[in-house]
């Protein structure tokens, strides 16, 4: 599995995840733009490491502008980015509500609209940062930790948007999945008292958190060509979090 002579651009690429999954990516010899909305813009940017706020449509234009005046067209996007808020269906407010669409959902729509016409031409591949929650509801009941309905709503729009989008763009030769992670110990977690943590770590047959590797390597297999008959698919890396029911 390589990607050498391949370019390929992760959002939220600044830390966690997303930063296990560009450096991943650069060991299998990929040229990896890192874009993240903690990057300084302009002048303070480095080669590889450039700004992107993913709710706005002139952000990813000046994205795509600035990764075509370095690196040439990209073969990968990895739409990673994502954001969540600890709050109920009852509890949540329009403004958080919104805020975790524009970057968990509308993100990545606009990253493919963004770089559909790379990706055209290089037979690229897109992979979409889904969740297990964007397919079942986390355990517990009345007056556990709130489940964060936006959270998985947007991620449920996402795993959407994978199937509609590889649907669509599959004439241009274009493949688009999606990785549904389980329990990873990630900053989107740091909130959760130990007692929740853990009924979700239990709640997959293999009983532990996953590494961050751990779906760097499946991600790294969907942008691969190794994975060139795969487009729709919404794979679960989750312990088997989702079989277990």
């Amino acid at each position: 599995m390589e990607l050498r002579n391949k370019v390929a651009v992760v959002t939220g690429a600044g830390r966690g995840i997303g930063a296990a999954l560009a450096e991943n990516l650069a060991r299998l010899g990929a040229t990896v733009v890192r874009a993240d909305i903690g990057y300084p813009a302009g002048t303070q940017e480095d080669r590889n490491h450039l700004s992107l706020d993913v709710r706005d449509g002139a952000s990813w234009d000046r994205l795509r502008d600035s990764v075509h005046d370095r690196f040439g067209p990209i073969h990968v996007l990895v739409n990673n980015a994502g954001i969540s808020a600890r709050t109920d269906l009852l509890g949540t407010r329009d403004a958080d509500f919104q805020d975790v669409f524009a970057v968990n959902a509308f993100g990545p729509w606009r990253g493919i609209k963004t770089f559909a016409g790379d990706l055209g031409r290089t037979r690229g591949s897109v992979v979409n940062i889904g969740s297990i929650y964007g397919t079942t509801t986390p355990p517990g009941g009345p007056g556990t930790v709130p489940s964060s309905i936006a959270y998985q709503l947007s991620k449920a729009a996402v795993h959407q948007l994978t199937k509609v989008a590889a649907v669509e763009l599959a004439p241009r030769g274009i493949r688009v999945n999606a990785v549904l992670p389980g329990v990873f110990r990630t900053a989107l977690l740091d909130d959760l008292p130990a007692e929740a943590l853990r009924a979700r770590i239990e709640g997959a047959p293999l009983a532990r958190a996953g590494e961050v590797g751990e779906l760097a390597a499946v991600v790294g297999f969907l942008a691969s060509e190794q994975s060139s008959f795969v487009t729709g698919a919404l794979v679960p890396v989750d312990g088997g979090y989702l079989a277990a029911g």
